[in-house]
């Protein structure tokens, strides 16, 4: 049955198998369907198939394979829409985010296409289809590097998170071209070099409670009650409790998640002296917002130690969550009418660092954690503090969770995450650390 000239349903049903056999090593994730080997098999068959399936793939078929994949792997960012009490915004949000997917895996495919036929004709000795597939890989390869706005949650080698290949873009790209040999020469041999990419150090993911020196904590404050005033109390004693407990466990260093104090915790001298007071016994880093002056104002940790603070502000901030992208003119529009014409956050230029237990953390907060900047230095210890809050329920927590995995393994760093909407946990790069 023909939609159009150029879209047929077994395109529609094409994409859809592509898009569920990519995405599917996020759902097993969410759902925990499976473990140990039997996890790692089918993840990678599933991953190798989807692959193999969008090289032979036509150009509208890839169309409705990254419409797909993004509906997949982003709906749940309509979700935010429900606590701006926006919900008849939730489905034009998800639509428009699986036609920008869409779009732009169109656009690739058709610049392979492009091309592959310009160099057939200027090569008459080169047979048809002989570059189509090496150039829709450097396609896919290129879609690694495209991030919309500056966010870039679909990175698409993450579906050999938790598979028997390794996640470097060398092995992804040793992958793509096995796949284009075999779909170009017809030699299963070729497919031979698949076998390079392997690699079964997978990240591994600890337990927060199992942690000796280190209280990780996890809070499920709902938003639409987090900023109410009458609340501020209420949180504020939430945090000394978990203080409190960690204190009497012994325990060092204590993390609590993004922003649980709703309040500017450097103009709130009563509370700020409770912690200070505690930070004689332990070391605290907790997520509060910092007021420098007016409308300039960040969103940040503090890290209260031996009864005095030093502040990590956020360094990288979210696309419209708390800076907006677009041009200033537009940015303003959008902040009036979703957020109350209030102000965007503060960014500042430098990470912070602190000194605990004998090591070196580096702060990072929320967004920031599935950042390659954040990693350029290649820190051995991350602390991370993360709000979901804003994305419950959905796969939201269980993606970032993965995209960690990709960032502790790459860069060979070990992140404690602490979260306010979902439960703690420490990620470290492969299990012989």
């Amino acid at each position: 049955m023909k939609i159009g000239k150029y879209f047929t349903t077994n395109h529609i049903i094409e994409g859809l198998v592509i898009a569920l056999s990519l995405s599917a090593f996020i759902y097993i994730e969410y759902f925990k369907l499976l473990n140990g080997y039997i996890l790692i098999t089918v993840n990678s068959i599933l991953a190798l198939f989807g692959l193999y399936r969008l090289l032979k793939a036509n150009t509208p078929t890839w169309f409705f394979s990254g419409f797909f994949i993004g509906a997949l792997w982003l709906w749940w960012m309509s979700i935010s829409f429900i606590h701006y009490k926006l919900p008849y915004l939730v489905p034009v949000s998800l639509l428009l985010i699986a036609l920008t997917i869409g779009l732009i895996f169109l656009l690739l495919a058709y610049i392979a296409s492009y091309i592959s036929r310009k160099i057939e004709n200027k090569f008459p000795l080169i047979e048809k289809e002989k570059t189509i597939y090496f150039l829709r890989s450097l396609a896919l390869i290129a879609l690694i590097f495209i991030e919309p706005f500056g966010f870039n949650w679909l990175k698409l080698l993450l579906i050999f998170t938790d598979s028997a290949f390794g996640l470097h873009i060398w092995q992804f790209t040793l992958i793509l071209f096995a796949l284009s040999l075999y779909l170009t020469f017809k030699k299963w041999y070729l497919l031979l070099l698949i076998l390079f990419a392997i690699d079964l150090k997978n990240p591994k993911i600890i337990k927060a409670n199992s942690l000796r020196d280190i209280e990780l904590t996890s809070t499920n404050i709902k938003v639409e009650q987090k900023w109410l005033p009458k609340n501020q109390a209420v949180y504020t004693k939430l945090a000394l409790k978990k203080i409190d407990k960690a204190i009497a466990k012994n325990k060092k260093l204590i993390i609590l998640p993004e922003s649980i104090l709703p309040y500017f915790l450097n103009l709130e001298q009563s509370y700020l002296e409770e912690f200070l007071e505690r930070s004689k016994k332990i070391t605290i880093v907790v997520g509060s917002l910092y007021f420098i002056s007016q409308n300039n104002y960040k969103n940040s940790a503090y890290i209260i130690d031996k009864g005095s603070f030093k502040i990590a502000n956020k360094v990288i901030l979210v696309p419209f969550g708390e800076t907006n992208p677009l041009p200033k003119w537009m940015g303003s529009i959008v902040n009036k009418i979703f957020f109350d014409g209030a102000v965007d956050y503060g960014a500042d230029k430098d990470y912070t660092y602190i000194n605990a237990l004998g090591k070196r953390y580096k702060i990072a907060i929320c967004y920031e954690g599935t950042k390659d900047k954040t990693y350029e230095d290649y820190p051995k210890y991350l602390i991370l503090i993360s709000n979901n809050g804003w994305f419950i329920p959905s796969i939201e927590p269980t993606l970032q969770q993965i995209l960690l995995k990709y960032y502790a393994n790459i860069y060979k760093t070990t992140i404690y995450h602490s979260i306010n909407g979902s439960k703690s946990y420490v990620v470290v790069p492969h299990p012989d650390i």
